[in-house]
C-alpha cells in the first residue's frame, strides 16, 4: 500500500513536468533563432514590428509597472539608449499586459519620458512570439535579425555586446 502511495503521488509530478517541457520546448524563441514576426502599436501611435526595425541593432525589454527589477532596468536602458542610439542602437520596450492596465502603463512611460518607444502587449501576442516567462526579460537582436542575448537583465558589457551586433567589431 505504501508503494502505491508513492507512486501515485509521483505520477503527477512527472505529467506535469512532461507537459511543460512538452509546451515550453518550442515556445518563443532563443539566442541564435531569428526575430520572430510581430507588430506592435506603441504610445506614441506608431507601429513597432519586425519589418520597422530589422537592419540595425535592436534592445527590446518585455516590462510592467509592478516590476522592481524592470523599473530599475528601465532608468539604464534609456541611458544606453541615449549612448548608442546616435551609433544605430533601436530600443523597444513591451509591456506584457500582465496584471498590469494599459492606462498605468502610459502614465508610466509619461512620467519618466523615456525617449525610445513602448507599447502595450495587449493579448501578450508579442510576449509569446517572444518566448518572454517573467519581467523583466532583455533581448538584443544583431543587425541581420538574429537574436544574440536573452536575459533577465542588461549584460554588464553593453558596449562590447553592442559592437558585436552592429557588426562594428
Amino acid at each position: 500500500m505504501v508503494l502505491t502511495m508513492i507512486t501515485l503521488k509521483r505520477i503527477p509530478l512527472t505529467v506535469l513536468w512532461c507537459l511543460m517541457v512538452m509546451t515550453t520546448a518550442s515556445w518563443g524563441i532563443e539566442v541564435g533563432e531569428p526575430l520572430p514576426d510581430f507588430a506592435l502599436r506603441t504610445f506614441e501611435g506608431s507601429t513597432a514590428s519586425r519589418e520597422t526595425l530589422e537592419g540595425k541593432p535592436l534592445l527590446v525589454i518585455f516590462w510592467n509597472t509592478w516590476c522592481p527589477n524592470c523599473l530599475r532596468e528601465l532608468p539604464e536602458i534609456a541611458r544606453q539608449s541615449e549612448r548608442l542610439g546616435p551609433r544605430g542602437l533601436r530600443v523597444l520596450a513591451v509591456n506584457t499586459a500582465m496584471n498590469d492596465t494599459e492606462p498605468k502603463a502610459r502614465a508610466y512611460w509619461n512620467k519618466y519620458g523615456y525617449a525610445f518607444p513602448s507599447g502595450f502587449d495587449h493579448d501578450f501576442d508579442v510576449g509569446q512570439a517572444f518566448g518572454v516567462f517573467g519581467v523583466p526579460t532583455v533581448f538584443l537582436v544583431d543587425s541581420k535579425g538574429v537574436v544574440r542575448y536573452k536575459q533577465s537583465r542588461l549584460p554588464e558589457d553593453m558596449e562590447e555586446r553592442f559592437r558585436q551586433i552592429s557588426g562594428n567589431e
